[in-house]
C-alpha cells in the first residue's frame, strides 16, 4: 500500500506518523476523490482504541495521511512466543471489536484486520490496545457514485486474515472485518492462524473449507464451548450469517467477564440445533474415507464446492457413506430414507421447532437450519464417523 515514516508536526513540536500511498493507488483520475472522502470518514473515528487521523492531503510524493504515532508492539511482536493467555486475548478482541462496531455505525469498513495492524501496551488496567492503517478502509455505500481505493476483482487485504469474499475477489462490507478478527483471535488463542499454506491454497480454503475448532486442536486449558461457537460462527462462509461486530463485543464482554454477563449472552448456536441430542466428539477419524456422503435431492454448486474443500466425498452408493444428505425432503421420503442403512441428514427453516420434531420422529439423525453451511455439515459427518456404533434417534442403527 505504501510506506509510513515517523514525522514531527513542527507547529505543534509532536511526533506522528506519516503514511504515503503508493503512487499505483493515484493512477486514476478520480483517486484523490475517493481517497479524500475516506480518509475524511477515517477522521471522524473518534475512539479510544482506534489510530486517529490528524490529516490527509497530496504532495509532490503522492496521497499522505497522517496519524497519531501510538505507543507499542504489534500484536505480531506479542504472538512471536505463541498464544496468548486468555484473558489478555479476550481483552485485545473486545477492544477490536468495539473500534469495528464504531467504524461501522459510519459505515466504515478497515478491510484488512490483522496482528500487524494491531498495537498492544501493557497498562495497569490490562492490555492498552490500538488498531492502526486505515488505508485499505473505504465507505461501504453502494449507492454512491464514488467508488472504493480497490474495484471489485482486485484483491486487497492479506491472504491470512481474508474473509472468503475477499479471497474471491468480490466486494466487501462490515462482515469482513469480522471474519478476519476471527481470524486474528484464533491466531491469538491457537498460535496460528485458522489457516496456513502458499496464498493460492490460503484464498482457496478462505473461500471454501471449513476450519478446524480450537476445541478440535486440544488446547490446554480447553477452549470454553461458548468462545470456540462464537469464533466458529465469525469464520462462517456466508457474510449474512456472520455475527455483527456489535454482538461480537456483546459476547466476548460477557465471556470476558462471565458474572456479569447478561441472561442468554452466550446462546451463540441456532435452536433448531440444540433441539437435536447431540453425541460428544471423539477423536476425529482423518481418513477421507470417513468423511463420504450420499445426497438425496438437490445440492447447490457452491455447497458441493465447499464440501469437497472440507474433505467430503459424495458417493452413490449408502453403504459406503457416513449418512444420507436429503435437503428439501418431505416427511415420507424421510421416512424411506431412514429405513436405509444409514443415518439421514436433512434441513429446515431456522426456527422451526415442530419441522424439527416432525423430522426426528421420521428417522432423522439430525436437521440443520436452512442454508445448510458446508462446514456445520461436515462437523455432523466427523461426530457420526466417530460414533458409528451409536443407534440413530428414531431410526435403524448404524
Amino acid at each position: 500500500m505504501g510506506v509510513v515514516w515517523r514525522a514531527r508536526q513542527l507547529d505543534l513540536d509532536r511526533a506522528v506518523a506519516v503514511k504515503i500511498l503508493h503512487p499505483n493507488l493515484a493512477s486514476r483520475g478520480d483517486a484523490r476523490a475517493r481517497f479524500v472522502r475516506e480518509a475524511r470518514v477515517a477522521a471522524t473515528l473518534a475512539h479510544e482504541h482506534a489510530v486517529r487521523v490528524l490529516d490527509f492531503g497530496e504532495a509532490p510524493a503522492g496521497l499522505y495521511l497522517v496519524m497519531e504515532l501510538v505507543a507499542g508492539r504489534t500484536l505480531r511482536a506479542w504472538l512471536e512466543d505463541g498464544p496468548l493467555p486468555r484473558t489478555e486475548a479476550l481483552a485485545i478482541a473486545l477492544a477490536i471489536a468495539r473500534v469495528l462496531e464504531a467504524a461501522h455505525r459510519i459505515n466504515l469498513v478497515h478491510r484488512d484486520i490483522k496482528p500487524e495492524n494491531t498495537f498492544v501496551d501493557r497498562a495497569p488496567t490490562g492490555p492498552a490496545v490500538r488498531v492502526v492503517d486505515f488505508g485499505l478502509a473505504f465507505i461501504a455505500d453502494p449507492q454512491s457514485s464514488i467508488g472504493r481505493m480497490t474495484d471489485e476483482g482486485i484483491l486487497g487485504g492479506t491472504p491470512a486474515y481474508m474473509s472468503p469474499e475477499q479471497a474471491r475477489g468480490k466486494a466487501v462490507g462490515p462482515s469482513s472485518d469480522v471474519y478476519s478478527l476471527g481470524c486474528t483471535l484464533y491466531e491469538m488463542l491457537a498460535g496460528r492462524p485458522p489457516f496456513l499454506g502458499p496464498v493460492a491454497e490460503l484464498l482457496t480454503r478462505h473461500a471454501y473449507a471449513p476450519p478446524l475448532t480450537l476445541r478440535e486442536l486440544e488446547l490446554d486449558p480447553p477452549i470454553d464451548p461458548a468462545l470456540d461457537a462464537l469464533v466458529l460462527a465469525m469464520l462462517g462462509k456466508s457474510p449474512p450469517l456472520r455475527p455483527t461486530a456489535a454482538t461480537v463485543a456483546t459476547q466476548l464482554a460477557a465471556l470476558a467477564h462471565p458474572d456479569g454477563a447478561p441472561p442468554g449472552a452466550l446462546r451463540l448456536r441456532e435452536r433448531s440445533e440444540r433441539v437435536l441430542p447431540r453425541p460428544a466428539v471423539d477423536a476425529v477419524d482423518d481418513d477421507p474415507a470417513a468423511l463420504a456422503i450420499q445426497v438425496d435431492g438437490a445440492l447447490p454448486d457452491e455447497l458441493r464446492l465447499e464440501l469437497a474443500a472440507a474433505g467430503v466425498r459424495v458417493v452413490v452408493a449408502p453403504v459406503a457413506a457416513v449418512a444420507v444428505f436429503a435437503p428439501g425432503a418431505s416427511l415420507e421420503r424421510l421416512r424411506q430414507l431412514a429405513a436405509g442403512p444409514v443415518p439421514v441428514i436433512t434441513d429446515v427453516a431456522p426456527g422451526d421447532f415442530d419441522g424439527v420434531a416432525a423430522r426426528v420422529r421420521a428417522g432423522c439423525r439430525d436437521a440443520l437450519p436452512r442454508p445448510v453451511r458446508a462446514d456445520a455439515l461436515a462437523r455432523k459427518l466427523r461426530r457420526l464417523a466417530s460414533r458409528r456404533q451409536l443407534p440413530a434417534i428414531g431410526g435403524p442403527a448404524t
